[in-house]
């Protein structure tokens, strides 16, 4: 038979040897009595048997042993795979996986029985887990988001539609509290037009009324006030006074073998500092890159809508687009009641020139003869090229006498001498002026009609002698 003390010997053997802190403690706490690891892991080898647990236990582990731990102990007898965090007498956080039984049979007062498993890789993994789940759930709603701006983008029909949807887009994605979009325009609808800076969404009230910065090709990042101090000082006051406690902004570019064009950038602000990770900075990028090529496709279709539109050797407005000028503002003279004319003109001496000298000196007579057009009339006046040498004047809120004394001025304009290779070549216009004065009665002409009429007055110039101006008022 088998030594009772070797039995013994035996068993306090095993429970050192155990890789779980084994204790026994009244249910308020106080330990009865523990096996070696728990005094490894609690930082103390001497001292814990009459110490109360509890007492080691950070203030949430201790709310939850009081709150639900000791009333399951007490109702059902046991508790399962529970997480208590102790700290230990040097101070180190250590998270416990606790098995723990109640037994109040054969005692005196009810005695626990304590399991406890070291839980730090089990709760650093489940950390990494729940980090992980976060990060998949953030790349989610990005990815989810960018989706949603590109279907949106798709279907933009102009730079409005664009600058409004990359506005709400981005300022959704980002939540930030002030978010704007810039971008240069061309508004000449050519690749020489005139360069516009416009807006769309919000930004706060300082910057609205401050001068607009120049675009950079940088990403801008401020997490907080003292990056914005450093980045940009002589705002950083104002931008304070509004509220504004981080900032993002990423410019819209195009990138191409002879080099890097800034269209425009995305400007986020925020009310609070913000970390502005890879995510945030990545998504405002996946905008920017989508923007560009929405406002690439955007001017292909403003390019070619102005080729169709326009005159390719002069670059004025083409016969359609002039017809269709002509149709609004006939429109407009009538429910206005202002007098509109039109006049035609035909180049006197143009096929001489030509003949002589060649189509390639012809075409540079063309070009100054347009330029000389465009110079003797009004900003708001619509000069166009029929073809060969043929013009039309558009000329809105004018009386028929006005228009007179304008087609004698461009008639001047045109007789003026040539230069270059067409020197001492003789050129003139006859021009045929119509106007229609809603306020005589007459009923409103088609665009077709009054272009007719009015070619009409300037064949009659032609037979007269040509190198003059016939004007006369639209009858029905």
């Amino acid at each position: 038979m088998t030594d009772d003390r070797t039995q013994v010997g035996l068993s306090h053997d095993l429970l050192d040897a155990a890789p779980v802190a084994i204790l026994t403690m009244e249910l308020r706490g106080t330990i009865l009595a523990h096996n070696a690891p728990t005094a490894r892991w609690l930082g103390d080898d001497e001292g814990l048997i009459g110490s109360n647990l509890v007492d080691l236990l950070t203030p949430a582990s201790r709310l939850l042993y009081e709150t639900q731990v000791v009333p399951r102990l007490v109702e059902t007898g046991h508790v399962r795979a529970l997480t208590l965090e102790v700290r230990t007498r040097s101070g180190e956080k250590r998270p416990m996986l606790v098995n723990a039984n109640l037994r109040q049979r054969d005692t005196p007062t009810p005695v626990v029985h304590i399991a406890a498993f070291d839980a730090t890789a089990r709760v650093e993994f489940e950390q990494e887990l729940v980090q992980t789940r976060r990060e998949a759930a953030v790349a989610h709603r990005a990815l989810s988001l960018l989706q949603e701006a590109t279907s949106r983008l798709a279907l933009a029909g102009g730079s409005d539609d664009l600058g409004e949807i990359l506005a709400d887009s981005a300022g959704t994605a980002l939540q930030a509290r002030w978010t704007e979009v810039r971008l240069q325009e061309n508004t000449g609808g050519d690749a020489v037009g005139a360069a516009t800076l416009r807006r769309w969404g919000q930004a706060p009230p300082s910057v609205g009324v401050a001068p607009d910065e120049a675009f950079s090709s940088d990403t801008l990042i401020c997490r907080d006030l003292t990056e914005i101090a450093a980045e940009k000082p002589q705002r950083a006051a104002a931008l304070t006074k509004d509220g504004v406690e981080a900032l993002l902004v990423v410019p819209i570019m195009r990138e191409r073998q002879d080099g890097r064009t800034v269209l425009g950038d995305i400007r986020c602000w925020f009310g609070r500092p913000r970390t502005l990770g890879s995510e945030e900075v990545e998504t405002l990028h996946a905008l920017a890159a989508q923007a560009e090529r929405v406002l690439d496709h955007l001017r292909l279709q403003d390019r070619l809508r102005h080729i169709a539109l326009h005159d390719a050797l002069t670059g004025l407005p083409n016969r359609m687009l002039f017809q269709d000028r002509l149709a609004e503002t006939l429109a407009h003279s009538g429910t206005r009641e202002e007098p509109c004319a039109v006049l035609f003109i035909d180049l006197d001496g143009f096929k001489q020139i030509n003949d002589a000298r060649g189509h390639g000196v012809g075409d540079e007579v063309l070009r100054t003869v347009s330029t000389r057009l465009r110079n003797a009339c009004r900003q708001s006046d619509v000069v166009a090229r029929l073809g060969g040498d043929e013009f039309l004047i558009l000329l809105e809120d004018m009386t028929l006498e006005d228009a007179r004394c304008l087609a004698e001025r461009v008639r001047a304009a045109v007789r003026m001498p040539l230069d270059g290779p067409a020197s001492g070549m003789p050129l003139s216009a006859s021009v045929g002026v119509l106007g229609w004065n809603p306020r005589d009665g007459v009923r409103a002409p088609s665009a077709a009609e009054f272009i007719a009429a009015a070619d009409a007055l300037m064949y009659e110039v032609k037979r007269d002698g040509k190198d003059g101006v016939l004007a006369r008022g639209w009858s029905a």
